[in-house]
Parts: structure tokens; C-alpha cells; sequence
């Protein structure tokens, strides 16, 4: 039988284990893990943040003006607030709500096929995302050198988006349009869903004004599982089922080249592509935040110790 009851002194967090049949090694390993499980937590600072950011939302698909993956033509407004516990000096853990808006046009491609294509979009994001930051400040003296911290920022977010396309000036929604013959009568195609998951991916680097005020930037990528944040991903539909099923508002959203001067007509396209599906869209917001760092343990001494001390008398 090996007995772990206390084991780190006084000064640290205590840790009790009740006894249990353990091999001598094995029960010593633990002993030596926990110990030092413990140290690291009380020797490193733990503290609460709490902050509110405003970002610069782009986008890249398949309206994206340009042919590369990192673009911040067209970028949109965006905000977001976030709470964050602080482990240690390495990592903290983060719960945020973000929104804003992407958007995109044919108009500014730099292919010809994509502006006889002639399409636009526009949607807003809302997002909650758990995310992790993680610190390696001590690997580059002139981070420390100017007070600096470099992160990496990973996690996973949960998002709603709602694509919408213009005719004639107006703003309709497109998913319930099936504008890629999603869920028609001869078609393989499942409606796409609303809400979605992305994968946080992103950089960043903070400054501390003082103890109690961070000021941060990032550029944080989101990885998605949907090709469908422009409503663009696969093939044109067969637009005699598309305008039986949902109209002439569908077909004129789904295929705009006509609209152009000299454009050719839906039934006289001679291609069957109206995206790419082998590359889902991103979003991404690129941020700056102001954050209040607020350590409970620390205020709770200061208020202990103003409480007890000793009065002023004149």
C-alpha cells in the first residue's frame, strides 16, 4: 500500500489523495507529477481578462476578387467582445462572440470568366468561438527586449451566416433559392445549412500599457467546412427545373453574365461550372482589442490588506 496525503508544503495549494494499492514506483512518479504540477500553477500569474475589439472582415471564395487565399481587398467592418482566463505566461483560454460582415463581386475579378459571370454576395457572420492563445515570448529577445508577446491563437467556432444576392437593386436570400438546383427534383445536391463550424487559425502580438490595460492585434483566419458562404460552390442548375421549382428570381440570381453588355444568356452558356468545389471559403477577422486584466486573487490581498490597515489619526 503507498499513501500520497499531502504533498507540497504549507506554502503551496494543498492536494490530498486518499490511499490506494500502488506499486512504490508508480506512486512515486505521481508524487513527483503532482508536486510539480502545483509548483508551476503557484509560480506562474493567473488573471482574468476581459476585452472588446473591433476587426476588419475579409473573405475568400469563390467571388474573391483576387486568386490568393490572404486578401484584404473589399474588407468590412466588424466588432466582437471576449472573456479569457490566463493559466500562466504560456497559455489562456478564451470564450468571444465576434460579427461582421464579407462581401464580394464578379465586377472586380481578375478572370474574365468570373466577371462575364457576373455575380456579388454579401452576408453577415455571427460568431462564438473557444479558443486558446498560446505564448512564446522567450524565444526572441527582441519581443522581451520591447515588452512584446507574440501568440498563436487555435480553437473552434461556432457560426451562422445568411448569403444574399442583388437584382435590380434589391437584396434577396439565396440559400432558399436553390441558385445550384440544391434539394430540385434531379439534383444530388443537399440545401447547404446556415450554421457551420470553422477552425480559428490565426497570429497575434500584445503590448501591456499597465498592469490593469492590454492593447492587442491579431489576424485570425477562420478554416471552414461549407463552400457556400457566397452561395458559389458547384455547377449551374438546369434553369427550366430551377423556374418551375423557385422561379425567375432564382435563375436571375444564379447566373447574372446577361446582365452585361453583350453577355450571353443562361440557355446559351456553353460551360457547366459555376464554382469550384474543391476549396472551401474562409472569413477572417484582423483585430486590434483593448483588454482589462483583473487578477482576483491579487485584489483580494490588496483588499485585505487596506482593510487591515491601521488608521490615521490627527
Amino acid at each position: 500500500m503507498y499513501c500520497i496525503k499531502k504533498i507540497i508544503p504549507e506554502t503551496y495549494p494543498k492536494v490530498f489523495i486518499s490511499c490506494f494499492p500502488l506499486r512504490k514506483m508508480t506512486g512515486r512518479i505521481i508524487h513527483i507529477f503532482l508536486y510539480f504540477l502545483c509548483t508551476y500553477a503557484s509560480l506562474n500569474a493567473q488573471f482574468i481578462e476581459i476585452g472588446f475589439n473591433i476587426a476588419g472582415t475579409t473573405y475568400q471564395g469563390d467571388i474573391s476578387p483576387l486568386k490568393y487565399r490572404f486578401s484584404f481587398q473589399g474588407t468590412q467592418f466588424g466588432y466582437g467582445i471576449n472573456l479569457g482566463y490566463h493559466v500562466n505566461d504560456r497559455f489562456s483560454f478564451r470564450i468571444s462572440y465576434g460579427q461582421g460582415q464579407i462581401q464580394a463581386s464578379d465586377r472586380y475579378a481578375v478572370d474574365d470568366w468570373r466577371r462575364n459571370r457576373n455575380l456579388n454576395f454579401r452576408t453577415k457572420i455571427y460568431e462564438w468561438a473557444a479558443t486558446t492563445d498560446i505564448f512564446f515570448l522567450e524565444y526572441y529577445k527582441f519581443f522581451r527586449k520591447y515588452d512584446l508577446k507574440p501568440f498563436i491563437r487555435t480553437g473552434i467556432a461556432y457560426f451562422s451566416f445568411n448569403p444574399q444576392g442583388s437584382y435590380d437593386g434589391k437584396w434577396y436570400d439565396l440559400q432558399p433559392l436553390s441558385t445550384e438546383g440544391q434539394g430540385l427534383p434531379g439534383s444530388d445536391i443537399e440545401p447547404y445549412s446556415l450554421q457551420q463550424i470553422g477552425i480559428p487559425l490565426g497570429f497575434g502580438l500584445s503590448y501591456d500599457l499597465n498592469e490593469y490595460f492590454r492593447v492587442s492585434l491579431d489576424v485570425t483566419p477562420r478554416i471552414t467546412f461549407t463552400d457556400y458562404l457566397d452561395d458559389v460552390s458547384t455547377d449551374y442548375p438546369d434553369f427550366n427545373v430551377l423556374k418551375a421549382e423557385k422561379g425567375d428570381m432564382a435563375v436571375n440570381l444564379s447566373y447574372k453574365g446577361n446582365l452585361l453588355p453583350n453577355g450571353i444568356k443562361p440557355e446559351d452558356l456553353l460551360t457547366e461550372g459555376r464554382g469550384n468545389s474543391k476549396d472551401n471559403d474562409w472569413y477572417i477577422f484582423s483585430s486590434v482589442s483593448v483588454s482589462l486584466l483583473f487578477d482576483p486573487a491579487l485584489e483580494r490581498k490588496k483588499r485585505k490588506s487596506l482593510n487591515g490597515a491601521r488608521k490615521c489619526v490627527f
